[in-house]
Formats: structure tokens, sequence, C-alpha cells
């Protein structure tokens, strides 16, 4: 039985994937499973999947899951997993061939690991922002915790209810944020950013917050209903006004925030809007020294 499994969903990629099987082919850790999950792909990728499957140099499992959601599929995944430690990873990004022979080691008194990515937004590589804090709050503001950078113990992800499959974007912001409530034992792992993370037109989370506003409000929504610290919601709610400034820079019209909160923080939320409907940058760590 392998140590670890990726988990990879697959939905309409056959442009990215070479380049995803290229990075998985370079990977020299022994004890791996790599899982692809298609998701009624229609472009081709189902086909590349199952040569990648026929001639990778490890072993890999080809599942299908007919109803669309990232999240359906990760859990479609995580339900065939056997393995003691399970990764999430995107069909278009690269992963770093070192990744898990350095992270998976001192694992044994860990029930997820969390670590920084690089992020490529039209040719800029940055590391994403890497805040390491067990506080709820900090992952509503900040979040650390995204899909490519966290790992988990399988069982403790499955106790937890693994991805919740109603949201379709914002999905390991939430997994993050559910996972801290828990008070899970964590290894943060800072020394070193990993992968190469794709930000263009097709993702998911990609530049326009007025056309995922939908599904940016329900994610939001699923949140407020496990969150009851009032920090916790004081951060929920400047991120619903760091949301509206993003709207505003767009053009578009701000939503109302169903949180309620004390006057001097619905004061700091309308300066953090504006900040953010001006360009500012960074307004979660403004946001944090408030919470």
């Amino acid at each position: 039985m392998a140590a670890i499994s990726i988990i990879i969903p697959v939905w309409n990629r056959v442009d990215y994937l070479p380049r995803l099987f290229r990075s998985l082919a370079s990977v020299s850790y022994e004890e791996l499973e790599v899982v692809l999950v298609d998701n009624g792909s229609t472009d081709g990728s189902l086909g590349l999947c199952h040569s990648f499957a026929e001639s990778a140099p490890m072993v890999v499992t080809l599942l299908e899951e007919p109803q669309r959601g990232a999240a359906r599929a990760r859990n479609c995944g995580l339900r065939y997993c056997k393995s003691e430690w399970v990764y999430f990873f995107d069909c278009d990004d690269e992963l770093s061939p070192l990744f898990l022979n350095e992270i998976m080691s001192n694992l044994s008194d860990a029930d997820m690991v969390v670590f920084p990515t690089m992020q490529d937004v039209g040719g800029v590589v940055r590391q994403r922002s890497f805040h390491p804090s067990a506080k709820p709050s900090t992952q509503i503001l900040s979040s650390t915790m995204n899909t490519q950078g966290m790992l988990f113990r399988t069982d403790f992800l499955r106790q937890i209810g693994g991805w919740n499959d109603s949201l379709f974007i914002w999905d390991d912001w939430e997994l993050g944020i559910r996972a801290l409530l828990h008070s899970p034992r964590i290894k943060w792992v800072g020394q070193k950013a990993y992968h190469h993370i794709y930000v263009h037109e097709d993702s998911l989370t990609g530049p326009s917050m007025t056309e995922r506003l939908p599904s940016i409000l329900h994610t939001l929504e699923v949140v407020e209903t496990e969150l009851l610290n009032p920090r916790d919601r004081r951060a929920l709610y400047f991120r619903y006004e760091i949301l509206n400034g993003l709207l505003m820079n767009e053009g578009s019209r701000p939503v109302e925030v169903p949180l309620s909160v004390g006057l001097f923080y619905r004061m700091v939320g309308a300066m953090l809007r504006r900040y953010t409907a001006k360009g500012g940058k960074g307004t979660w760590r403004l946001a944090m020294f408030f919470c």
C-alpha cells in the first residue's frame, strides 16, 4: 500500500495535462499512488489520462466522477484512497520533483502539514502569502491554507467530512478553516516554497470576482454557519468588506454584509473596503491587525 496518494481532479485540461504529467514523471518518491479523477471531460483529457496511467513510472489509478465540481471529484478520490496520507493537486499546475521526499519525514505526530507554494500570474512568479497560525481568523483573512499547500492524514480528513462538495470556489479556503476548527496537530514547513501554480483565464479562481460572485457568496455563507468565536466572525466580516472593495474596483456594486459587528469594526470595514476599491494591496494584513 502506498504511503501517500495524490488526488488530481481533471476537467477539460487537454492543453495543460502534458505539463502536469511531465512533472509527475520526475517524482522519485516510491511509496506513491496518483489518483486521477476525470470530472466529465469532453476535450480529450480522459484519453491523455489513460495514456499516462499506462506509461507512468508510479501506480496511477483513473476514476470518473460524472457530477461536476472539483470538490466532488476530490471526494471521489478520497473515498477510494487507502493510503495513510492524502494530497490534492490541480491538473493545470506543475509538481516539484523533490516535494514528497522532503515533506514525507517526521510526520508521525501530525494530522496535517502546511507549506507555501509558488504562484505564476501572467509570467510573474512569486511565493503565495504564508502566515503560519492555527487561528481560524488568520486563515479567513490570509488564505494561507490552499489546495496545493495542505497535506492531510487521510483519517483526519475523513473525520472532519472531507471537501464540501456544495462549493464550487474557495472550497480549499473553507476546508482550511474547518480543519482548524477541529484543532489538528499541524506541522508548518516554511523553509521552501513548492510547485508552480498557474493563474490563468480558465482558472476557477481567475481574475474576476464579479463573474464568480454567486459561488463566492455561497462559500462565505457556509463558513458563517461554522463560526462561533467573535474574533473569527469579525475576520469574516472584514473578508466580506475586502470582497466589496474588489467588486467596486471592478465597477460592480458591493453586496450586503450579513454579519453584525460593533460600530468600531464597521468603521474599520468601511476603511478596508475603500482602500481595496482604490487598488490597495495587502488589505488582509490590515484586517488582521484589527482582529
